[in-house]
């Protein structure tokens, strides 16, 4: 294994438990320290050949967030790349952040709105015709189960600009503060979260739609029952910690039934909109105690929320204040 891989390699245990190593960037210039370094990274097996002459200049900026990978790509040759995807254990998004000189995958031009899912068996064909930067999310298995992902459809799929464009400001974010002294746990995990919300609306091509689900794409009406379902469901106090498909058994209809309705009625995902209410609900129980009757770990832990590290800081994010000044003032 060429030197550079093998030291990046090695340290992988260390950057699964340390802040400052969340955050590796690796510069590979030819073919095997390529194959070498994506199969570790992503479970691809890449077939590289490279046209223009000249070292490859392949500069991979890598972020662990525990269980959720940014994998930032920029590379200066003229090249194609006839790749296959293994089973890795997690699922890969990624899109063309920018190309210089055009590229092409699949005999089409790829244009800033063309996003890709990578799944394992799929064989994979880009020409970048000069410089290139491309961003790959890979989500952990476990994670994709947990929110209920099943996929269909063909690799590529054309995605509105804006929608892109918010997901790379979202990544490059969290790839910031990656790098930066002092970043907590609670940090990134709030930042996977947030990575978690803006990716699951980029995959809704794959997402595996139910039959009922394009029953009620095109009626507000049916979306919006939906979304009143859902509230009186969570407006039970003993329901507002419920899970996701818990919510779906209840309201009788699929999660994927569920995220469409949200997202057309009210442009939320389910877990964020029920955090958000929860966040409010305990804003207003805040409002309504004094420190000598309650703590904040109290109010909180009695809504579900068990990480009040991470509750602070989306607490400050949404109100501009944290929980014990709203309980003290």
């Amino acid at each position: 294994m060429p030197e550079v891989v093998k030291n990046a390699f090695a340290s992988r245990e260390t950057r699964n438990q340390s802040i400052t190593m969340k955050r590796q960037r690796f510069l590979l210039n030819t073919p095997d320290q390529i194959g070498e370094f994506l199969f570790d990274a992503t479970g691809m097996i890449p077939g590289y050949t490279q046209f223009s002459p000249g070292a490859a200049d392949l500069t991979y900026d890598m972020v662990d967030l525990n269980g959720v990978t940014l994998l930032w790509a920029s590379g200066v040759a003229h090249c194609r790349w006839l790749d296959q995807m293994s089973d890795d254990g997690r699922v890969h998004f990624g899109f063309m952040v920018g190309a210089e000189k055009g590229a092409t995958s699949l005999g089409h031009e790829l244009t800033p709105n063309d996003a890709m899912l990578f799944l394992p068996g799929q064989e994979m064909d880009y020409v970048f015709l000069g410089p290139v930067v491309t961003l790959e999310i890979g989500v952990s298995r476990e994670i994709a189960e947990q929110l209920g992902w099943q996929f269909s459809g063909t690799p590529l799929s054309k995605h509105p600009r804006p929608l892109l464009a918010r997901l790379e400001h979202i990544c490059r974010h969290a790839t910031e503060i990656a790098s930066e002294p002092g970043t907590t746990e609670a940090q990134f995990s709030e930042l996977r979260d947030i990575i978690l919300d803006a990716l699951e609306i980029a995959l809704t091509p794959w997402l595996e739609a139910d039959s009922d689900t394009t029953s009620f794409m095109d009626g507000s009406t049916a979306a919006y029952s939906v979304l009143k379902g859902l509230d009186r469901v969570l407006s039970d106090p003993d329901e507002m910690d419920v899970d996701i498909q818990a919510m779906s058994q209840k309201l009788g209809v699929s999660r994927r039934t569920l995220f469409y309705a949200l997202r057309k009625s009210i442009g939320l995902t389910p877990r964020r909109y029920q955090e958000l209410l929860r966040l409010g609900q305990l804003r207003q129980m805040l409002k309504a105690s004094d420190t000598d009757s309650h703590t904040v770990t109290q109010l909180a832990m009695g809504l579900g929320f068990g990480d009040l590290g991470r509750l602070a800081g989306k607490y400050h994010k949404q109100f501009g204040e944290y929980p014990h000044e709203t309980l003290r003032n």
